[in-house]
């Protein structure tokens, strides 16, 4: 069995991180990190290939080599700064050079080359796409194009689209010159649309080279931006064979189409990443026709990538034990914090005896950090939060065009920079990334997972969360509900591993956040109670364990091969 995985994100390896640290230091590994994982694919990517490699399967990933990334530095006075580095120069040394360079057809009929290299991934391998002219950034934007562009907007979409139409063809290209026919192409997320080989007119669409090859969508985000709708004129420009496209019931045939749709209709297997997340996707008005098709495989984190290994023996700890461990974890992760973030001296010592929660997330709108902002100004729930006794630890990427998320952290720092309670209890980690990330899940107390009901596909921060004995303070959304019994919720012989913040009418609110702070402040405060619930997270290994993820995806894959031979039903021309 060959699998190809094909995403625009594929998070580094942490061995590769650590040399680079070696060599590099802290700043140049930090941003280097940053430029493969935006959000939770990258990891998962990296994640999911290594694991099936583990068991057994022949799989290779292709994504770009990304030339700069965004910075994002917090200030004390309360100012926040995106600055955009070069990383490439830094990363390539620390790639194996292939010597191949491929060269592919855009669809204006320019041709670009693309530069092969390649990096270990346990016992697979990930081939990064390196074009200059194309692979500016990951999801670039206005931002990004050169200064004083007249159109800046169409720019950015022309951007997206060379980055898209590369990984695809590009992808397609590298298997035929590695000689790797894939029984299946894994695509994650829209953007990889064009490593379809049928859906586009030019030299693959009849290659026999890909003639008994299988595809597979996987759907990583319900929002409306992960699922573009392409006009006439943009399917025209980028030679999209939409012949075999049907419009939803009902909706007509305005000749556009919507590429969600597209890929769910030609593609063999659809799956979403969490079985709420799959519910959603359904019962979507674009895809409610195709909800028989449509299934699920939740996600998984790699328990050797995100577990501190002491917790391995937790099962024959005592109580008492099992807590000194959380308490010597967390005081370790404390003082990386301290010495990491330049805290004042003394604020080691004034949060010792803190709890410890993380709140680490791709910073934007539905995923609701401004419930911190309303937790902060509001007098009232302020000072009922500093009661609970906690530090929140802040982190999380911002888009560079997304305004509303670059809105809320610059109020939220303004009010913590007046605010000298709120600068002890709230420290915002600038620039999270996927290197420095498993040190702070695995030291903290609890994590607070959020969404708006029905927009979060799965989130695995619970889940690196959960495999170091943390409680979670979440909203019932994504996977949370696989594996997370929040108190006082529990079923019978279920001992609770986290704590709900409801919903009202479809959104947190922060007053339910509040109310689950002061829970966790009381099972912090209950040693057999907190010993109790540790445990509990940490059952949660099987099901949040990437492994797990694995075998049902290689059923799934089986499931897809034993079928008949794929059949695209547009007339060829």
């Amino acid at each position: 069995m060959r699998i190809l995985e094909v995403a625009m994100e594929i998070a580094l390896p942490p061995e590769l991180l650590d040399a680079l640290f070696k060599r590099f230091g802290f700043r140049p590994t930090r941003e280097v990190a940053m430029s493969t994982s935006v959000g939770g694919i990258g990891p998962l990517l990296r994640e999911r290939i290594m694991a099936q490699a583990e068991e057994g399967v022949d799989v290779i990933g292709v994504t770009l080599l990304y030339q700069s990334t965004w910075i994002q530095s917090w200030f004390d006075w309360g100012q926040l700064h995106l600055e955009k580095r070069d990383v490439a120069a830094t990363l390539r040394p620390f790639l194996k050079d292939t010597g191949l360079h491929l060269p592919v057809v855009l669809f204006d009929g320019t041709t670009v080359d693309a530069h092969v290299w390649e990096a270990p991934y346990g016992k697979s391998k990930v081939y990064f796409l390196d074009c200059p002219s194309i692979t500016h950034v990951v999801y670039p934007s206005e931002e990004d194009a050169p200064p004083k562009h007249p159109q800046a907007h169409a720019w950015s979409e022309d951007a997206r689209n060379r980055q898209s139409w590369l990984i695809g063809r590009g992808a397609l290209a590298l298997a035929k010159t590695l000689g790797f026919n894939p029984d299946i192409i894994v695509q994650s997320e829209t953007p990889t649309f064009f490593a379809h080989h049928r859906l586009i007119r030019d030299e693959f669409q009849k290659d026999p080279f890909f003639a008994n090859t299988r595809y597979i969508f996987n759907d990583h985000t319900p929002m409306e931006y992960a699922h573009p709708v392409w006009p006439r004129k943009t399917l025209e420009t980028l030679k999209v064979d939409a012949t075999s496209y049907v419009p939803p019931p009902g909706a007509g045939d305005r000749g556009d189409v919507d590429v969600t749709r597209l890929l769910v209709a030609t593609t063999e297997g659809v799956f979403g990443v969490s079985k709420k997340h799959a519910q959603v996707i359904r019962a979507m008005p674009s895809l409610k026709d195709y909800a028989d098709k449509i299934e699920s495989i939740t996600n998984g984190v790699h328990v050797g990538i995100w577990q501190a290994p002491e917790y391995r023996n937790a099962p024959s700890l005592t109580d008492a034990e099992l807590l000194q461990l959380k308490k010597t974890k967390k005081d370790q992760l404390l003082d990386w914090v301290w010495r990491h973030y330049g805290l004042w001296h003394t604020w080691k010592e004034q949060v010792a005896n803190k709890g410890v929660v993380l709140w680490t997330r791709r910073i934007t709108g539905y995923k609701r950090i401004d419930l911190l902002g309303s937790l902060c100004k509001d007098a009232s729930l302020k000072r009922q939060f500093i009661e609970t006794d906690l530090v929140l630890l802040v982190g999380g990427r911002i888009h560079q065009h997304d305004d509303q998320a670059q809105t809320m952290i610059y109020n939220l720092l303004d009010l913590i920079s007046q605010d000298s309670q709120l600068k002890e209890r709230i420290v915002l980690l600038d620039n999270f990334n996927v290197w420095m990330a498993p040190k702070l899940f695995q030291g903290a107390d609890a994590a607070i997972m959020l969404a708006d009901d029905g927009r979060e596909a799965s989130a695995t921060g619970f889940m690196k969360a959960q495999i170091n004995g943390e409680l979670i303070l979440a909203t019932d959304d994504g996977a949370i509900p696989e594996s997370v019994t929040f108190q006082g919720r529990e079923k019978s012989g279920q001992t609770a591993n986290g704590f709900e913040v409801p919903y009202v009418n479809g959104q947190p609110k922060a007053e339910g956040l509040l109310r689950a702070c002061k829970q966790l402040k009381i099972v912090l405060g209950d040693p057999a109670q907190h010993a109790a619930m540790i445990r509990s997270a940490l059952a949660a290994e099987p099901q949040v364990n990437v492994l797990r993820t694995v075998r049902e995806t290689m059923d799934f894959y089986k499931k897809i091969l034993s079928a008949q031979a794929p059949v695209f039903t547009s007339p060829l021309p």
